[in-house]
């Protein structure tokens, strides 16, 4: 998980009115800043949703090619190879939605770390059906060979019953890389650090306040 540390100058103009005693102030922050951190990670599960590649696979073997991958020759749950009825996103959601906020205090100061998912994390968690080594998540970003050799029609001998790969070549043409889970959890990152950027320490607050 990604550690990051943010006590925000905003979050503390939100509760300064309300807090004549640091418990206060303390139960203060803590609200303003999960409210803060929970905007941020239900922005990053909206992107993550409306993403092309998770529409994609969401659909299943009879999905279009949403995300332009393969060159509108059929999609990516049958091609990375996925078994039929397979819920390849159930993890990655799973995974997305954590995150921890714990709160420091010592010496008249506060520090806030902030752990979210790393994309090591994520790909770790996402292997080809057919490569345990690799990962399908992360392949979505640099390449999965085998365009030229798969064929996209109902087959009982297809794990997802929806494509097969042939020995012979069918056609030119590669796999189209784009982006996905690495650029969605560097926006998120981006979302946290805007707290992160305002740090003020608690001290400063109690000698400008009381």
């Amino acid at each position: 998980m990604a550690t990051l540390k943010s006590v925000t100058r905003s979050t503390l103009k939100e509760v300064q009115k309300a807090v004549p005693r640091e418990a206060s102030y303390t139960r203060g922050v803590k609200q303003a800043v999960e409210k803060k951190v929970e905007a941020a990670q239900k922005k990053l599960l909206q992107n993550f949703e409306k993403h092309p590649v998770t529409a994609e696979i969401e659909g299943g073997a009879s999905a279009s090619n949403l995300s332009g991958t393969l060159g509108g020759i059929g999609n990516l749950f049958t091609y990375i190879g996925f078994s039929s009825g397979d819920k390849p996103l159930t993890i990655l959601r799973a995974l997305l939605e954590q995150y921890e906020i714990r709160y420091h205090h010592a010496k008249g100061r506060t520090t806030i770390n902030i752990t979210v998912p790393t994309s090591a994390e994520l790909f770790k968690s996402t292997p080809m059906p057919w490569a345990t080594g690799r990962s399908w998540a992360k392949g979505i970003e640099t390449g999965i060979s085998g365009l030229g050799r798969y064929l996209y029609q109902n087959s009982a001998n297809s794990r997802s019953g929806g494509a097969v790969q042939v020995k012979g070549k069918l056609r030119t043409g590669k796999f189209s890389n784009t982006s996905y889970l690495s650029s969605l959890l560097n926006n998120y990152y981006k979302e946290i650090r805007k707290i992160e950027k305002e740090t003020i320490t608690w001290n400063h607050f109690i000698n400008t306040n009381y």
